[in-house]
């Protein structure tokens, strides 16, 4: 008889310690549902850049937009820390729709905006940016070879923001040098409120095709925050500047002008983005004279860290050096790399 149920009794037993082993896995882990319906368990780790990385049993880290999740419970508490540079810490819990970070002793249960959010468990002081190299080379009839390479990053904290931008090109065909330039960028930010910041900014440029052993624009500003958020960004800004060339061939020349820029970026879709970085200097001593240079680009993810990268530079000097033409237009594709 013993014999007869030994069998099931086996059975029995590794269920149970089956069941328990997953109630043991879910247990205390934290719970994300998507407004797809699907669900998600495992233990998040953090987000940054509107996508929450979560850390399941069953795969690899991987990340979800914060705009589609519909529900959120943590085991755990987590840091956030908001636009309005605002940290709270806490457990994530839903109630009839409503995302709220669950009281403690020092507050009540807080609603919360996604589109508030700038971070969870992410340090107050972060570093981003891009690396890219894209390229062409053709032969028969005609030898042609071109290289771009890019690089920028972003320091930012509550309070302030520390930007550094370098872009290099370079060009050749049937053996002879058509294009060779360096463009350096670097700004340095401080914010007075959530959106009003002081800033100082340096943009150096060297190009032999226009004429410029070393263009530098060095100079103080004020800018202001219209949008910061997951979804879009608009930074306006005004100021004054040196504005220095020294020429190869033709005579050095140095003046003071004023600084106005325009800082925009929309994630299109969330594998599509599109930022465009305009400044323009208007001669403050020689009336209707002006420098322009339009940077804008439409960045396509292809998973991971890696995306295409189409980029197309507009520069314009109302009053070039002799026999430099006015405009000048640059269109490249690029793999990058983000970090």
């Amino acid at each position: 008889m013993l014999r007869h149920f030994k069998p099931q009794f086996q059975t029995l037993l590794f269920a149970t310690i089956l069941f328990i082993a997953l109630g043991a896995n879910t247990a205390g882990a934290d719970q994300i549902t998507l407004h797809n319906g699907d669900r998600i368990t495992g233990t998040v780790v953090d987000a940054k850049g509107g996508k929450l990385n979560i850390l399941t049993p069953y795969a690899a880290k991987f990340a979800v937009t914060m705009d589609q999740i519909a529900t959120i419970e943590t085991d755990a508490p987590v840091t956030l820390r908001f636009y309005s540079t605002e940290i709270l810490k806490g457990r994530l819990a839903t109630r009839e729709g409503q995302i709220l970070l669950l009281a403690s002793e020092e507050r009540s249960d807080t609603v919360i905006a996604w589109d508030q959010v700038r971070s969870i468990n992410v340090p107050d002081i972060t570093w981003s940016g891009n690396i890219f190299l894209g390229g062409a080379h053709q032969a028969g009839n005609t030898d042609r070879m071109s290289l771009t390479f890019g690089a920028d990053a972003v320091r930012r904290s509550p309070e302030d923001r520390f930007s550094l931008s370098f872009l290099y090109n370079y060009a050749e065909e049937d053996g002879e040098l058509t294009t060779r330039d360096a463009y350096g960028s670097m700004k340095y930010d401080y914010f007075f409120t959530p959106r009003f910041y002081g800033l100082l900014s340096v943009e150096l440029l060297k190009d032999r095709f226009k004429d410029l052993n070393l263009r530098a624009v060095v100079g103080p500003g004020v800018g202001y925050q219209v949008w910061d958020d997951t979804r879009k960004g608009l930074d306006l800004e005004a100021g004054v500047a040196y504005f220095s060339e020294d020429r190869i061939d033709g005579e050095d020349e140095q003046w003071i002008t004023a600084r106005l820029a325009a800082i925009f970026r929309y994630q299109i879709t969330p594998w599509l983005r599109f930022t465009d970085t305009l400044i323009l200097y208007p001669h403050l001593e020689d009336g209707g004279e002006y420098t322009l240079r339009n940077d804008a680009t439409l960045i396509t993810s292809l998973g991971s860290a890696w995306s295409l990268r189409l980029g197309n530079i507009w520069e314009r000097d109302s009053d070039p050096a002799p026999g430099v033409k006015k405009d000048d237009f640059r269109t490249t594709l690029a793999l990058q790399y983000s970090f």
